[in-house]
C-alpha cells in the first residue's frame, strides 16, 4: 500500500509543478536554427536549396535559401515548434513536422536529400542511409528523448519498431524471434556491444538471458537511431537479428550547459563550440545513477544496489573544406551488490542469492571523413575498446537460523563462483563510396585484433536445483546436479585478428534501385573464412507505392563466454539465410503503410549441451518466418498515430531427439498502438498500448526433499521439455506527459513517464524457490519515471 501512496504522491506533485501559473514570467528570448542540407549519396553541400520555416502556433512563415556551403542561419525565432520543408530541383523533398527552437540557443539540424527522378516524392525527416535495409526506420533526437515509455533511456524509445519486442521497463529487446544478444549494435559506426548496463553473467535464468537493463546513454546524447530488422548491406556483419546504429549528437553552434535530474540520479552536460577550429563543436555528458537509493525510496529493499556512471565526449573538428575529424570518448562503470540485508527483505526469502559484479567498459574512436574529387567519400575509423568485468555469486541460508533472526546471523557461502571477462579490441574500419555511371559504388575493409582473458573459478562443489533431464548426474535418481571445480573451472587467454572486406554496387535505372554486394570475412576465434552475399531491390512505379525485396546470408559469431566456458567448446559461426519481400504505400503525406514478409533459414546454431560442464556445440538448426506491418499517420498537425503488428513463427531443433520447438525468445504476436499529441509549444502527451503473446514455456517436474533425511528441506525443478506451449500474453499501457518552458535564461523541461499504468501482469518472468518448491512470478506494477532538465544557453 505504501508503494501505491508514494506513486500517487509523485503524480500529484508533478501535476502541481507543471500546472502552476507562471504569469510573472517575461517573454522568452528568441533562438535560432542552423540548417545544413547535403546530398545523401555524395555528402556534398547543396546550395540554393529552398527552405520554408513555419511557426506552428502563429502560422507565420519564413523562406530562406542555403549558401554555397549548403547552410543557412535563421535567427530571431520565437521559442516553440516549427515545421521545416526543404526542396531542391532533382532531389526528393524533405519535411520535418516538429522542430523545436529553444530560447537563446542556436540549434543545428541537418537534411540529407536523395537524388530522385520523381521530384514529387516527399520524405518525412531523415531517411536511413544507403547501407540500411529496405524496411529500416530512423528516429531523430526529439523522437528518442520524448518517446512514450522511453523515460530516460534511448533504447527504451525503440518500442513499436517493426519486428521488435520489448516486454518491460528495461532497455533490452528481441527481434523476430532472436534473443537480445543477437542484435548488432554500433555507436557512430563503431562496434560497441557494451552499450547496456547490468547484462548479467550470473544469476537467475531470465537475468542471464535478458540482455541488460539500462543503456549507457542519457536521453539527449543520441541524435538519431537507425534500426533495421533484417536484410542490411554487406558493410555490416557479426550478428543476425537486427542492426542498430546510434549517432552521438554533435555540439550545436551556440554554447549551452545542462543539468538533469531524475528519481535515480543526475546528469550534467555541455553542448556548443569547441574553440579548436572554426565550426568545431563539442558535446560532453556525465551522469551518475544510484538505483539502490531509488529502491530504498520506493521500499523495494530486496533488489540490491545497482550504481552506474557514464562519461561521453564527442568533438567534430572541420580540418578544411574536404576533411573533418571526429573524436568519440566513452567511459562507463557499473557496480551491483546484493547482500544478506537484501535477502532479509525478500518475501519468504524466495531469493537467497548473494551477488557482486563490477564492469568498466571504454571506447575511444577517431574518424576522418574526406571528400575526394566531386562525388567520392572516404571514411577512416580507428578505435580502441576495452572491457573488464568480474561477477561472483554466493548463497545465504536464512532457513538455517530461527525465524526472526537478524540478517547478520544468516549463514552464508560467499563467492561460490567467480567469472572474469576481459576484452581488449583495436580496430580499423575504412569505407569508400562514390557515384558512378550505374549508381553508387561502395567498398570497405575491417581489421580487428581482439585479446580475450576469460576465467571461471568454482570454490568447491555447488548443488543446483534447476536442471534439464539430460544434464549429467552420476545416478539417474539424483534429483539435482552438482557443479564441480573439475568440470566448471576454465580459462581462455587468446588473441586473434579478424578481417572483413566488402564491395557493393547500387544500380539506379528509372524506377528501379538494385543493390548487390558480398562480404568476405575471416573469423579468427571460429577459425573460419566465409562469404556473405547480399541483395536488395526497390521498385517505385509512382510516388505513392514502393515494392522491395532483400536476400542474403548472415553469419553470427559465437559468444566469447560460450567459447571460454569449456576447453572443448570449439565453436563456429551460426549461419542465417534471409529473404524478404514487401511494399510501402503512401497515399498522401499524412499516411503510410509498410508491410514486409520474411523467411530465415537457421543453420549451425549454438546450443548448450550440459549445465554441469558448460559445454556447447553447433548442432542446432531451425527456421523463422513472419510478417511486420507498420502504419503511420498524421491525423492533423501535432497529432500523430502509429500502429504496428508483427507475427513470428521461429522454431529450433536442438538435436536432442525432441524435434522442432519454439525458439526461446519467439513471440507469435506483437501489436502496438501509439498516439502523440503536441497540445502546444509547451505541452505534449502520448500513450502507447502494446500486446505481446507469451514466450515459450517449459514442461517440468518438481521433486521434494531431494537432499534426503537429515538435510535441509529442498525442492528441485527438473525440466523435461523445453519451449513447449506458451506463457500467457500481456497487454501494457504506457503514458507520458512532457512540459517545457523558459524561466528567464533557463529552459526547463519536465516529464512524467508511467510504464504499465494499469499494473498488468505478465507471466514471462518467474523464479523457482527451491526452499518452498514453487514458481514465483514477478509482481507487475506501474513504474513512474520522472525527470527534470535545465538548459542554460549563452
Amino acid at each position: 500500500m505504501s508503494r501505491q501512496l508514494r506513486q500517487v504522491s509523485w503524480l500529484t506533485l508533478s501535476a502541481l509543478l507543471m500546472g502552476t501559473p507562471l504569469y510573472t514570467l517575461a517573454a522568452e528570448a528568441p533562438g535560432a536554427l542552423t540548417i545544413v542540407v547535403k546530398d545523401q549519396n555524395t555528402d556534398r553541400p547543396l546550395s540554393s536549396a529552398q527552405i520554408m520555416i513555419r511557426e506552428r502556433e502563429t502560422d507565420s512563415t519564413r523562406s530562406v535559401v542555403t549558401d554555397a556551403q549548403g547552410r543557412i542561419v535563421v535567427e530571431l525565432l520565437d521559442p516553440g515548434l516549427y515545421s521545416v520543408n526543404v526542396a531542391k530541383g532533382g532531389f526528393s523533398t524533405s519535411y520535418e513536422p516538429s522542430v523545436r527552437v529553444v530560447t537563446r540557443k542556436n540549434v543545428k539540424i541537418e537534411f540529407e536529400l536523395l537524388e530522385q527522378a520523381l521530384e514529387e516524392v516527399e520524405v518525412r525527416a531523415q531517411q536511413p542511409d544507403a547501407f540500411a535495409s529496405a524496411s529500416s526506420t530512423y528516429l531523430d533526437r526529439e523522437a528518442l528523448r520524448s518517446a512514450v515509455g522511453g523515460g530516460s533511456d534511448p533504447l527504451l524509445s525503440l518500442d513499436g519498431l517493426p519486428g521488435l519486442a520489448s516486454a518491460s521497463e528495461f532497455a533490452s529487446f528481441s527481434v523476430r524471434g532472436r534473443g537480445p544478444r543477437d542484435n548488432l549494435l554500433f555507436v557512430d559506426d563503431f562496434p560497441f556491444d557494451k552499450a547496456v548496463h547490468f547484462d548479467a553473467t550470473l544469476g537467475e535464468e531470465e537475468d542471464v538471458g535478458g540482455g541488460g537493463r539500462f543503456s549507457i546513454f542519457a536521453p539527449n546524447v543520441i541524435s538519431g537511431a537507425e534500426f533495421s530488422p533484417g536484410g542490411w548491406s554487406a558493410a555490416y556483419g557479426g550478428r543476425a537479428a537486427s542492426l542498430l546504429n546510434l549517432e552521438v549528437a554533435d555540439g550545436n553552434p551556440s554554447p549551452s550547459a545542462s543539468l538533469r535530474f531524475d528519481i535515480a540520479g543526475y546528469e550534467v552536460g555541455y553542448d556548443g563550440p569547441a574553440g579548436i577550429t572554426e565550426g568545431a563543436t563539442l558535446l560532453v555528458s556525465a551522469r551518475r545513477l544510484d538505483f539502490g537509493s531509488f529502491f530504498e525510496t520506493i521500499e523495494e529493499l530486496d533488489i540490491g544496489d545497482p550504481v552506474l556512471r557514464d562519461f561521453i565526449v564527442k568533438s567534430v573538428i572541420p580540418v578544411n573544406q574536404n576533411h573533418t575529424l571526429e573524436v568519440l570518448l566513452i567511459d562507463t562503470h557499473e557496480d551491483y551488490t546484493r547482500g544478506v540485508t537484501h535477502v532479509f527483505a525478500s518475501p519468504n526469502f524466495e531469493d537467497a542469492a548473494l551477488q557482486d559484479s563490477e564492469q568498466d567498459s571504454d571506447l575511444y574512436g577517431l574518424t576522418l571523413r574526406s571528400l575526394i574529387g566531386e562525388e567520392a567519400v572516404l571514411t577512416n575509423k580507428v578505435y580502441y575498446r576495452t572491457s573488464d568485468k568480474i561477477s561472483s555469486e554466493g548463497e545465504s541460508f536464512p532457513d538455517l537460523v530461527p525465524e526472526g533472526s537478524p540478517a547478520s546471523s544468516f549463514p552464508v557461502r560467499e563467492d561460490i563462483i567467480t567469472i572474469g571477462e576481459g576484452e581488449t579490441e583495436v580496430g580499423w574500419r575504412g569505407d569508400f563510396e562514390t557515384v558512378n555511371q550505374w549508381g553508387v559504388f561502395s567498398a570497405g575493409v575491417r581489421v580487428t585484433q581482439i585479446d580475450l582473458d576469460y576465467n571461471t573459478v568454482l570454490d568447491g562443489d555447488w548443488i543446483r536445483f534447476v536442471y534439464d533431464d539430460d544434464d549429467f548426474r552420476p545416478e539417474p535418481d539424483q534429483r539435482f546436479i552438482v557443479l564441480t571445480p573439475a568440470n566448471i573451472n576454465s580459462s581462455l587467454s587468446q588473441n586473434e585478428t579478424n578481417y572483413a572486406g566488402y564491395v557493393e554496387q547500387a544500380f539506379k535505372r528509372g524506377d528501379w534501385d538494385v543493390r548487390t554486394g558480398v562480404r568476405l570475412e575471416r573469423d579468427g576465434f571460429a577459425d573460419q573464412s566465409f562469404a556473405s552475399p547480399r541483395l536488395s531491390v526497390n521498385w517505385r512505379p509512382g510516388n505513392t507505392i514502393r515494392y522491395f525485396a532483400t536476400a542474403g546470408r548472415f553469419h553470427q559469431s559465437p559468444r566469447f563466454l560460450d567459447i571460454a566456458a569449456n576447453a572443448s567448446n570449439d565453436l563456429e559461426t551460426e549461419e542465417i539465410t534471409h529473404a524478404s519481400i514487401g511494399y510501402e504505400y503512401v497515399p498522401s503525406n499524412r499516411w503510410s503503410v509498410l508491410t514486409e514478409a520474411y523467411y530465415q533459414n537457421l543453420d549451425n546454431l549454438v546450443v548448450d549441451l550440459d549445465r554441469a560442464s558448460g559445454t556447447f556445440a553447433n548442432i542446432g538448426d531451425g527456421t523463422s518466418y513472419g510478417v511486420d506491418i507498420v502504419a503511420n499517420s498524421t491525423i492533423r498537425e501535432g497529432i500523430y498515430a502509429t500502429a504496428t503488428y508483427s507475427y513470428n513463427d521461429a522454431k529450433v531443433d536442438r538435436k536432442d531427439g525432441r524435434g522442432d520447438v519454439a525458439a526461446e525468445f519467439s513471440r507469435e504476436h506483437v501489436a502496438t498502438l501509439g498516439l502523440t499529441w503536441e497540445i502546444s509549444d509547451r505541452w505534449k502527451v502520448a500513450g502507447r498500448y502494446k500486446y505481446l503473446s507469451g514466450r515459450p514455456d517449459d514442461a517440468f517436474i518438481i521433486h521434494s526433499d531431494v537432499l534426503g533425511a537429515g538435510q535441509p528441506l529442498r525442492y528441485s525443478k527438473e525440466i523435461t521439455e523445453r519451449n513447449v506451449g506458451r506463457k500467457s500474453g500481456s497487454a501494457i499501457l504506457n503514458v507520458r506527459v512532457d512540459y517545457r518552458r523558459a524561466f528567464g535564461p533557463i529552459d526547463t523541461t519536465a516529464f512524467l513517464d508511467i510504464i504499465n499504468v494499469t499494473a498488468a501482469s505478465s507471466s514471462d518472468d518467474t523464479d523457482f524457490d527451491y526452499r518452498r518448491g514453487i514458481e514465483v512470478k514477478d509482481d507487475s506494477e506501474a513504474e513512474p519515471l520522472i525527470g527534470l532538465r535545465l538548459d542554460y544557453a549563452w
